[in-house]
């Protein structure tokens, strides 16, 4: 009878380790397909998958390159991803465009005061004294009507200069420190890491920053998913919240960490790991933020009506 007893209490708790074992890969059953930036705007992802937020979370996402935003989006809307990182122009755009989509968390946000991650009015220092200065001069913005675009253009407004009073040519951000060094343009608006290469050169100076002087605090990236899965999935999207809100703050407070973690995700030349300037990250989505760059894109064409935000920005309570 006693070795009867020992193998039925042998059964049981085989059966509670069997169940056990069920439930935890139901957890990680939970996969969510994430796209992001391959910049270090992305690190409140990356930093939740790398410190165990999203595990914690009982999420499995299969985080992948997504290149820019406007190559996401569609993939978002054709079903390839769950949930994509965004900018705020071109979050804008797609749903004004007829994108159903919610924003789900923030990402990186704008300084109040300089220096910033984001775009900087870079100028050589023996050429160029004030912002006026440009006037009938060419500017090099990665993509014209993109969201550096649009803030060096409301920059310029505020010292008076129209959109038309400077000649903008495209030029991607790693290719743009050349044509400015060797005078074949006036202006640049350089990002992170690439000014900081820039800025080593002793030729330069950084005449502004658009963003922290047109809109501190805005909301520059945000991950967003469509409505309807958010509907299907409201679990999933506020652990996936929950998590990148960890990693962001855990990018805020732990600086050192956040640029080992960024040095190793974005391929970052090691001697440049502990000068270049990480992004500041948002606690929320903001919707007087986005709001504040809606009125900007009306105002300067990337919008042709209002978007409205009632119901998209998501919330435990949706």
């Amino acid at each position: 009878m006693k070795s009867m007893r020992w193998v039925l209490k042998l059964l049981a708790c085989a059966i509670c380790f069997n169940l056990v074992g069920a439930y935890g890969n139901a957890m990680a059953e939970d996969k969510i397909r994430l796209l992001v930036l391959p910049f270090s705007e992305s690190l409140g992802a990356v930093i939740a998958e790398k410190e165990g937020y999203f595990k914690d979370e009982g999420l499995n996402v299969e985080m992948k390159n997504g290149g820019s935003a406007p190559q996401m989006v569609p993939l978002l809307q054709a079903g390839q991803a769950d949930i994509v990182l965004s900018n705020t122009v071109t979050t804008l755009q797609a749903i004004g465009q007829g994108l159903d989509a919610t924003l789900l968390a923030p990402g990186a946000v704008a300084r109040t005061h300089p220096p910033d991650t984001t775009q900087a009015i870079m100028v050589l220092k023996d050429a160029i004294r004030s912002p006026k200065d440009l006037k009938g001069k060419r500017v090099a913005v990665n993509v014209i009507n993109s969201t550096a675009w649009l803030y060096t253009v409301a920059f310029f407004d505020k010292y008076g200069l129209s959109p038309n009073d400077v000649r903008y040519v495209e030029i991607p951000f790693p290719q743009m420190n050349a044509p400015l060094l060797n005078r074949q343009v006036d202006a640049i608006t350089q990002v992170e890491p690439f000014r900081t290469v820039l800025m080593d050169t002793g030729q330069v100076k950084a005449l502004g920053y658009p963003y922290v002087e047109v809109q501190p605090n805005a909301d520059i990236t945000q991950y967003i998913a469509l409505s309807s899965w958010v509907k299907t999935h409201k679990s999933e999207a506020e652990r996936f919240a929950r998590a990148v809100r960890k990693g962001a703050m855990f990018a805020n407070q732990h600086v050192a960490a956040a640029r080992d973690i960024n040095q190793a995700f974005t391929g970052l030349n090691p001697a440049l790991k502990d000068r270049v300037l990480l992004p500041r990250f948002g606690e929320a989505v903001s919707p007087q933020e986005i709001r504040k760059t809606m009125d900007l894109m009306l105002k300067y064409g990337l919008l042709k009506q209002k978007v409205d935000l009632t119901g998209r920005i998501f919330s435990a309570s949706q």
